[in-house]
């Protein structure tokens, strides 16, 4: 049931867009990231991380691209995600994968991706999808940044999300396809015997 819960607001926020926006980006190539700056990157797009959604070990974040340029901006399949500890160095813990990976079954999650075209001012939506759940072996994972690549080749932004990433000892976090602000999100989950929860 509280599973069912987070997805409904993760299908809310994602679908409707109902994010709030505290970070955007300048380009910053000689370090190879995008940081936080006031105005739009020269690429011509803006990555932002939306809050974490909890519910009862299950986590949830969405994150944001804007065409903030002039021009019309195409992706399509996952964002690169690389997940970093309090001294920015790469965590080695974490299996990033493409889909829910086990982690909880939402509907439209595991869809294979489409390609997106983003007019001037138009948004896309991905999400993360994470437990934090502790088994008692080994050290939970706290990721407090995450560089975020909107496709192969971009520059990556350096976010650090509100709470950062609490992933337990799961060892991974899966990553949704690139969605428009107007693709249908199921609020549905199911447990490992199949029912809904």
């Amino acid at each position: 049931m509280y599973d069912t819960v987070l997805v409904m607001v993760v299908g809310l926020l994602v679908g409707a867009a109902i994010w709030t926006v505290a970070d955007v980006a300048y380009d910053d190539p000689a370090a190879g990231l995008s940081k936080p700056g006031p105005v739009c990157p020269r690429e011509g797009i803006r990555v932002t991380a939306g809050p974490v959604n909890p519910a009862l070990g299950l986590r949830a974040m969405a994150l944001t691209l804007e065409n903030c340029g002039t021009r019309t901006y195409r992706v399509e399949g996952y964002p690169e995600i690389r997940l970093l500890d309090r001294d920015q160095q790469h965590v080695t813990s974490v299996s990033v994968i493409h889909g829910s990976g086990g982690i909880a079954t939402v509907t439209g999650f595991d869809d294979a991706p489409d390609a997106v075209t983003l007019a001037p001012g138009e948004r896309a939506f991905a999400g993360l999808l994470w437990r934090n759940t502790a088994t008692g072996f080994g050290a939970a994972d706290y990721v407090p940044y995450l560089t975020v690549a909107v496709r192969t080749g971009a520059l990556p932004v350096l976010l650090s999300p509100d709470g950062g990433l609490d992933l337990g000892t799961t060892g991974r976090l899966g990553v949704g396809p690139w969605r428009t602000s107007t693709s249908s999100t199921s609020t549905n989950t199911t447990g490992p015997g199949g029912g809904t929860r």
